[in-house]
């Protein structure tokens, strides 16, 4: 077995559909041990890397290392993976789906994830059972194999606020009784935030920022605010350089960017012809600041701090 830090590498990977969507020269790295979140909307590439990371497709360009390994499917034993869409095997109960899957590992029932504590449902049909059960079903096979990276596609879409507590508590074990490595995708950041140790912004197929829980909080301290009677005309100025921009009112802008910048864009536009009321630092939510780093939909003015 190769000894590495360093669980998954990628190098300027690249897979494109021929409608052009994909993802494009994505480089990233995940420690042992390590809580990572792949954030971004729909149509960010998401699963399409998760797909590429167990064999299902095979990039196009670019290289992937698992464990130091750069022939990944060599490792893919490895590794745990659980979909976005719970699957069943016709009606099979949860017990049954366990102990198919574990053929294939040699796994015995005494030796079934007993986190999962899935003792209550085994012998209902998996398909009639809740979404929630599904997915820890889905997880339970995953684990079968006792992975060293598990792969959660969008873990709590589709859940309720108790089950995403419980989901939560089950990844934390995962991480401190077994060191192991945790990838998950999805937009939850308000859930996830809580136990993601490093976020990669997805948009577009491309990765846009590589960011710490510490970092963003930095972040999110640094808004510029700019207040004119010409906001259409700001706009054209300031967009080519900072395209992160909420427009919150007939004279109100906010751009997502180091405060450093506030007195670069005041001249910019003042040599513009443009009149600037006033000019100032404010802050917004974590939420609001990758949700403008991924390309997300407008937010409410709630989203902000003003």
């Amino acid at each position: 077995m190769i000894r590495t830090n360093t669980v998954l590498e990628l190098k300027n990977l690249s897979y494109i559909f021929p409608d052009h969507k994909g993802i494009t020269d994505v480089s990233l790295k995940i420690k042992q041990g390590e809580i990572y979140m792949l954030y971004g909307g729909h149509d960010a590439g998401k699963t399409l890397l998760l797909q590429m990371l167990i064999g299902t497709l095979i990039p196009q360009m670019g290289t992937i290392k698992l464990f130091g390994n750069s022939n990944y499917l060599q490792e893919k034993r490895r590794i745990g993976y659980v979909p976005q869409e719970p699957y069943c095997l016709g009606k099979m109960s949860a017990l049954d789906m366990l102990r198919y899957f574990a053929l294939s590992y040699g796994v015995l029932e005494k030796d079934f994830d007993k986190v999962l504590d899935l003792s209550h449902v085994e012998k209902k049909p998996a398909c009639h059972l809740p979404l929630y059960i599904q997915k820890k079903i889905n997880l339970g096979i995953a684990l079968l194999g006792k992975p060293d990276l598990i792969l959660l596609d969008n873990p709590f879409n589709g859940l309720d606020a108790q089950e995403c507590e419980h989901l939560l508590s089950i990844i934390s074990a995962l991480k401190e009784e077994r060191n192991m490595t945790v990838l998950l995708t999805g937009q939850d950041y308000e859930i996830a935030s809580r136990v993601v140790e490093k976020y990669g912004i997805l948009a577009g197929g491309k990765l846009k920022a590589e960011l710490t829980p510490d970092k963003i909080n930095e972040e999110c301290k640094r808004c510029i605010k700019i207040r004119t009677p010409q906001v259409a005309r700001a706009i054209t100025v300031i967009q080519k350089d900072f395209p992160q921009y909420e427009v919150l009112g007939d004279d109100l802008i906010r751009i997502f960017c180091s405060s450093s910048y506030s007195s670069k864009i005041n001249s910019k536009l003042v040599s513009s012809g443009i009149e600037v009321c006033e000019i100032g630092i404010t802050g917004m939510t974590p939420k609001t600041f990758l949700s403008s780093l991924a390309g997300g939909e407008p937010l409410g003015a709630s989203d902000y701090s003003r």
